[in-house]
């Protein structure tokens, strides 16, 4: 008996390790790619994802042939294997903090609270989980790429001011607008082509049946203020895409403006913060809860009186403020963390805050004064310089990969 029950177990084992082999070997590795490998489950997975944002995406034009595109989406996950590994040397890390933060961002675009996000992700039957992951990778890659790619983009004061005159800098930075009009001969036929439009009526449609206007039927166009009839001007400058407006009077009858689109917004009065802070980072030598307790000795030597400014250089780790005493200049908080823009937006003018963390590590901040700024200019300039950075990044970026992957181990095997 005890001989029939030792059988039956090398029985089970032999065919519980018979299942499991071919688990096993339904997964194979497709590709090597310097250290690491691809597996076949991570390409299928890669391919399903391509297809279904494809489907979603509801684009006009046809899918690539199969066989080119399964060789560029191995080629994709070749490139980011590479750049995960160079990271990874590197020492690239993201922290929960960070990626939380990414998370509420990407929550707050769909209009929800994380929680919110969270729950409509998984109703769709998706993990959360893994998006977690999906965008810390991103992240990671990001943070690889600018280090490999932003140092070589260089954009020189004399190609900026060029740009911002073009052409092309025109049409992208100043305020465009592209609209349509009915004209009516009669203040009764305006009202009722306005309450058609209220009551959701395609405005293409009601023109074409309606408008009195001799104008031949054209393409609209991007139109600039001082393109625009003065009799519409201010009116359009407050209208929103989508919006229309009306009835307005003029010498030849009523008109309904619809705007169509705009762009190229770069007028603004910023509300900005003089402020100074004193960061205190964690390290190989230094836990969060010995950062934490550093910062609140600090705090409390403010408070017996010590200067801010010679605290700040003698304990910030933050090299770009801390030979000027903690100072940040003028600046919207809204180019600050989000634990630091709101320690900011909610601090009285001369009071210091109590220590609290960000991304970079735990501060005390004082808000010194605040005001109201025209930054129309210097947005401009900004505004132009990410774009040229942009343009010149992505032509850098693509050069950078493949040099990344000539430089590689990379072996693709016979899929079976």
């Amino acid at each position: 008996m005890v001989i029939m029950k030792f059988l039956r177990i090398l029985v089970i084992l032999f065919f519980t390790d018979s299942i499991f082999s071919e688990k096993i070997n339904l997964d194979q590795i497709i590709a090597i790619a310097g250290d690491g490998i691809i597996m076949e489950s991570q390409f299928l997975e890669a391919k399903e994802t391509y297809l279904k944002n494809y489907k979603a995406a509801n684009v006009d034009r046809p899918l690539p042939p199969e066989k080119f595109l399964e060789e560029q989406i191995l080629e994709n996950l070749i490139i980011q294997e590479l750049q995960i590994q160079r990271a990874f040397k590197a020492g690239v890390r993201i922290s929960d903090q960070e990626l939380n933060e990414s998370m509420s961002l990407l929550a707050a675009n769909n209009n929800l609270s994380l929680v919110d996000f969270k729950k409509e992700i998984e109703s769709q039957g998706e993990s959360f989980e893994k998006l977690r992951e999906e965008v810390k990778k991103e992240m990671i890659i990001a943070r690889v790429q600018r280090g490999m790619v932003g140092p070589k983009v260089f954009i020189s004061e004399q190609e900026l001011n060029n740009f911002i005159k073009s052409t092309d800098g025109q049409n992208l930075l100043v305020i465009e607008y592209k609209f349509d009009q009915i004209l009516l001969k009669n203040i009764e036929a305006a009202n009722k082509i306005l309450a058609s439009l209220k009551n959701g009526e395609n405005f293409e449609t009601l023109k074409e049946n309606n408008d009195q206007s001799k104008q031949a039927k054209e393409e609209l166009s991007w139109k600039r203020v001082s393109n625009i009839p003065t009799l519409f001007t201010n009116i359009i400058s407050e209208m929103q895409p989508g919006e229309f407006r009306g009835p307005i009077k003029s010498g030849a009858g009523f008109h309904i403006l619809y705007l169509k689109d705009k762009r190229g917004e770069t007028v603004r009065i910023e509300d900005q913060v003089l402020s100074r802070h004193i960061l205190v980072q964690t390290s190989e030598v230094r836990s969060d809860s010995q950062a934490e307790k550093l910062i609140r000795e600090i705090k409390e030597k403010l408070n017996q009186g010590e200067s801010f400014e010679i605290l700040a250089r003698l304990y910030s780790d933050d090299p770009g403020s801390k030979l000027d005493g903690g100072s940040l200049g003028w600046s919207s908080t809204d180019n600050y963390a989000p634990a630091f823009k709101e320690a900011l937006d909610n601090s009285e003018i001369k009071n210091i805050t109590e220590p609290f963390k960000s991304s970079f590590g735990w501060h005390i901040a004082e808000v010194l004064d605040r005001r109201k700024e025209d930054v129309s200019t210097n947005l401009q300039r900004n505004k132009a310089y990410r774009i040229l950075f942009e343009r010149k990044f992505q032509e850098q970026l693509e050069s950078t990969l493949q040099e990344m992957r000539s430089d590689s181990f990379v072996e693709i095997k016979k899929r079976s």
